[in-house]
């Protein structure tokens, strides 16, 4: 966990010193295509981010955001398995569009080094 504050501390801080705090429409679709392209691990680090900026916000709800469960298997309140969530990147903030950007970016270029490991 300490990590996923770690990264979230540096993805905020590297955001805040942009000089720009919106992304653009050609970002947006940077950062959705980018997206597309992640692991599991991906897609879990980016509901922490997101999940940690709304906590920053003081936002209340399980999920932030207005977010929906989407492909849920579980069978009860008490099941552990995991379930998709769906986001509206309307309903961001602005500087939470950027950090999202940005780790986007980031993650694939972790992904694309792995799979050069791996060739």
């Amino acid at each position: 966990m300490e990590h996923h504050i770690a990264l979230f501390d540096m993805l905020l801080k590297k955001c805040k010193n942009s000089p720009e705090t919106d992304i653009s429409f050609t970002e947006i679709k940077e950062m959705t295509d980018n997206i597309r392209q992640f692991d599991r691990e991906g897609y879990e680090l980016l509901f922490v981010l997101i999940k940690s900026y709304s906590m920053m916000e003081q936002q209340k709800g399980e999920i932030p955001y207005q977010g929906q469960r989407i492909n849920e298997n579980k069978m009860s309140d008490n099941d552990d398995r995991l379930c998709d969530i769906k986001f509206d990147i309307r309903n961001f903030a602005p500087m939470l569009r950027r950090i999202l950007l940005e780790f986007s970016r980031l993650h694939l270029q972790e992904i694309q080094r792995k799979q050069t490991l791996l060739a």
